[in-house]
């Protein structure tokens, strides 16, 4: 019976350390990006329209933006978008974030489409940033 208890205790404690998403820094970001536009082999030029946040539909950029979401625990290949980890990391200061996440769950589709887990994270970024761009552009100025 003791051996029942403390396997649940664990397994409870493995489910919310699991649940708790770890807020990334600025360091965090320029980190990722630069990993993922080596492994992406992404060229100076495409960086150049990124910050002026103009991202192409192509292969390396689909690629790259995957690359970023994975590494920040934003975006699985087979699951696709973690919406609380989306709504934590975009949310930060604020009380509210009720209209936050609607706007992320309008963005974070089930991809019914069956697209490639690049261009599906690449979807769901381009939508959200139409709908949010000076929330993004806050908080990548604040990181910068």
């Amino acid at each position: 019976m003791k051996n029942a208890v403390a396997l649940l205790l664990c397994a409870l404690l493995g489910l919310a350390s699991a649940s708790e998403y770890k807020l990334r820094t600025a360091e965090d970001l320029q980190k990722v990006r630069k990993e993922c536009a080596d492994s992406n082999k992404v060229t100076e030029a495409l960086i150049a329209k990124y910050k002026t946040f103009e991202y192409p539909d192509d292969e390396i950029t689909r690629n790259y933006i995957k690359c970023i979401f994975n590494k920040f625990d934003l975006f699985e290949d087979a699951k696709g978008f973690k919406v609380d980890n989306l709504v934590a990391q975009l949310g930060q200061g604020r009380e509210d974030k009720t209209a936050l996440k609607a706007d992320v769950e309008k963005c974070a589709d089930k991809n019914e489409q069956k697209s490639t887990p690049s261009a599906w994270a690449y979807r769901g970024f381009k939508c959200f940033l139409s709908k949010n761009l000076p929330l993004v552009q806050a908080a990548i100025q604040k990181k910068n």
